[in-house]
């Protein structure tokens, strides 16, 4: 049977619903995805009930499958039916059809909607960063604030910076540099790291500039991915459409794209293809490194320097799902190796993915999936933690992830840059 486009807009609910049993079906013979996550044991469980009859779930089962899955994308690597295979089977689009078929019919909310605008509210906070950051550190508070945006009154958020990324990469003084540059990069910061996790990028920008690559810092918006919670198709095309307008340039005249935030990079690399197929998306996409890979490019071609003054104790690096979606290998473990560190890898899901571990309605099935991956990270006897996720950092942290040292989770960047002694 051959395999539905099914983002494409014309796609009916009777033609979603027959291509989903053609996916179940081969899902319920293969099972290879069991225990990978929520959306899967839900499926596989309701179909062992019903005798694997799929055409018997119920609509509250496609529902709850589709509710849960969080955009990881570890299934579509995990499968061995994905295209060229004749079977075509993509599960995670499947899921974002039945995410924006469900939005048509049960409607979004007005907070969940919010919550996806990140540039928004990453523009007001930055106005309101002390007294934003007071406010959600109340105990007290948490409860109103849980009902007025639908954040759960537990989940730690990353703090709201009163100077954002592109402000400081603005004010600063041009780097001095010896020679012409090795590289140029533009950089692709994404809305976290330029509102919340500002250090991840300067120290992107500082350990880039170290190695004689030129940064330069294009306009540019949300990636789009948390609009993938709702299957807001058009929100996505919008964002691609006005980032791939804002870095197309750059590419022609010989930059590259590097991004810290591995959510970013996969969305430029995968996503935007798949919605805009010409020829400026696939330059772009071509074009496109996460940073720890780029630095690795960087090594291979014999131009990084080597002139580490502190050595880094023992890691444990918890990989990000959509950075082993990528399929460019460990190049964060590799990075921080050349800089002296002895690296553990734990390939284990945090459970955040941006909004949807935010929520009131996902965050205990957030942390649950978090207690495995903080298992596993404490079973490893590490002075640091990492991972190039921002999120997924504060994530473990939140769930109970310790370090000898004490630390909070750090991206890969970050402890390469405290490596060649640069001062934060």
């Amino acid at each position: 049977m051959k395999a539905l486009d099914l983002l494409a807009p014309e796609t009916t609910r009777p033609q979603l619903e027959k291509d989903t049993l053609r996916i179940y079906e081969i899902c319920d013979g293969c099972r290879r995805c069991i225990n990978l996550c929520p959306s899967f044991n839900t499926l596989l469980d309701r179909i062992d009930v019903v005798d694997s009859d799929v055409g018997k779930l119920t609509e509250a089962d496609r529902a709850k499958v589709a509710d849960e899955c969080y955009y990881c994308k570890l299934c579509y690597n995990h499968c061995p039916y994905t295209p060229p295979h004749h079977y075509a089977l993509d599960f995670p689009r499947l899921m974002v059809a039945w995410k924006r078929q469900l939005a048509k019919e049960r409607g979004v909310s007005w907070k969940h909607r919010l919550l996806a605008k990140t540039d928004l509210l990453g523009r007001m906070a930055r106005w309101t960063a002390p007294l934003m950051n007071w406010t959600m550190r109340q105990r007290w508070l948490r409860p109103v604030l849980e009902g007025l945006t639908g954040i759960h009154r537990d989940r730690q958020v990353l703090s709201f910076q009163t100077e954002t990324l592109d402000r400081w990469m603005t004010k600063r003084p041009p780097p001095a540099r010896a020679g012409a540059a090795r590289g140029k990069v533009a950089l692709f910061a994404g809305c976290l790291v330029n509102y919340q996790a500002t250090d991840v990028g300067k120290a992107t920008v500082q350990v880039l500039e170290h190695n004689g690559i030129e940064v330069v810092w294009p306009e540019q918006r949300c990636c789009g991915m948390p609009s993938f919670d709702f299957g807001d198709m058009d929100a996505i095309k919008k964002a691609a459409e006005a980032n791939v307008r804002a870095f197309k340039p750059w590419v022609d005249r010989g930059y590259d794209i590097v991004s810290p935030v591995p959510s970013c990079s996969l969305m430029l690399k995968r996503e935007y293809p798949s919605l805009r197929p010409d020829d400026d998306t696939a330059q772009v996409a071509q074009h496109t490194y996460d940073v720890c890979e780029y630095l690795m490019r960087v090594k291979r071609a014999g131009h990084l320097s080597e002139a580490f003054v502190r050595k880094p104790g023992p890691v444990v690096y918890q990989i990000p799902c959509h950075l082993r979606d990528q399929n460019i290998g460990f190049k964060s473990k590799e990075l921080m190796e050349a800089a002296g560190a002895t690296v553990r890898v734990v390939e284990r899901c945090t459970g955040h993915d941006g909004t949807w571990g935010v929520k009131t309605e996902s965050f205990d099935l957030s942390m649950r999936i978090a207690a495995k991956a903080v298992r596993d990270v404490n079973e490893v006897p590490a002075e640091l933690i990492a991972t190039d996720c921002p999120l997924s950092g504060l994530q473990l942290d939140q769930a109970g992830a310790a370090s000898r040292a004490g630390s909070r989770a750090r991206h890969p960047i970050q402890i390469v840059r405290d490596a060649y002694g640069i001062a934060p």
